[in-house]
């Protein structure tokens, strides 16, 4: 551990969209509410792209004002490109152009329990009937890893649900594709569908999402189609970036900590525990024979 942390920065995506940047600096402000209350650190915002201020501009007044050792963190679902070679690559430019600062990087949102509560609850006004299909639509990723951790995300909506059919699409990059996955969840028989976006603020690409959903209702008169809204202004959230914060401060990493989902589907598999436990033993057994 080095000197300790004189200022806090969070790193939002940014979006062309205003309102988009708004909800990002609102999270801030409900972010820095909650460190006030066990940390005097001042907490500082910035963009990647598409919004001021960017990640340059924040730490330069952030250096002009004597600070000397910052921690950033990445207020993004996903540890995608953005995560992992965009802004590391911003701060690693600012470490070279500023030799008295040291920057410590703290985890992206990642796995955490209280995520899944969030969506959780931004399902439960909808009754779990068989005939509905969940379609769980990422922003997409050239990073293959970014993109199967969003299909863990999902896979693990499934175990924790009661419903027969949770499916994936993304909404740029990769695929398959928004259309393609409305697609693929109609021809597999869902015709009330809950698309779910996993995002934590609007802008264009949920807005896009909200557009192509709702055509696809619109040709598809036999379908009751809805989208659940962003949640990154939920109180679980705001307390999982605050908590990052507090992680990065402490040395800390556990946006990749996945033992809270093997509890999550026991409805699923009721008998299944003692059964495992059993088969394991008698197969162990056997081998020394």
């Amino acid at each position: 551990m080095s000197e300790a942390v004189d200022a806090v920065l969070l790193i939002g995506h940014g979006s062309r969209d205003e309102e988009g940047s708004r909800q990002f600096d609102e999270m801030v402000k409900q972010v820095d509410e909650i460190l006030k209350k066990s940390l005097t650190i001042p907490v500082y915002r910035a963009f990647l792209e598409f919004a001021r201020p960017r990640i340059d501009e924040t730490i330069h007044e952030l250096v002009a004002n004597g600070v000397k050792n910052l921690a950033a963190v990445p207020v993004m679902l996903l540890d995608a490109g953005h995560k992992m070679q965009d802004i590391p690559h911003e701060l690693a430019h600012a470490a070279q152009t500023y030799s008295d600062l040291h920057i410590r990087y703290g985890d992206h949102l990642g796995f955490h329990p209280d995520i899944m509560t969030v969506i959780l609850n931004r399902l439960a006004s909808f009754a779990a009937d068989p005939d509905t299909g969940i379609l769980f639509v990422g922003r997409g990723s050239s990073d293959p890893v970014a993109n199967a951790h969003f299909y863990q995300m999902s896979r693990m909506l499934w175990e924790r649900t009661e419903y027969a059919l949770v499916e994936n699409a993304f909404i740029g990059i990769t695929f398959p594709s928004l259309p393609q996955g409305l697609q693929r969840i109609y021809q597999l028989g869902a015709r009330k569908i809950i698309v779910v976006p996993y995002f934590l603020f609007t802008g264009a690409l949920f807005k896009k999402i909200e557009r192509v959903s709702y055509e696809f209702a619109a040709q598809h008169p036999d379908v009751k189609l809805s989208v659940t809204q962003y949640f990154g202004l939920e109180e679980e959230i705001i307390q999982i970036v605050a908590q990052r914060v507090h992680e990065v401060l402490r040395g800390e990493h556990t946006a990749y900590n996945v033992e809270w989902m093997r509890h999550l589907a026991v409805h699923r598999y009721p008998s299944s525990h003692h059964h495992d436990h059993h088969h394991d033993h008698h197969h162990g057994h056997a081998h020394h024979h």
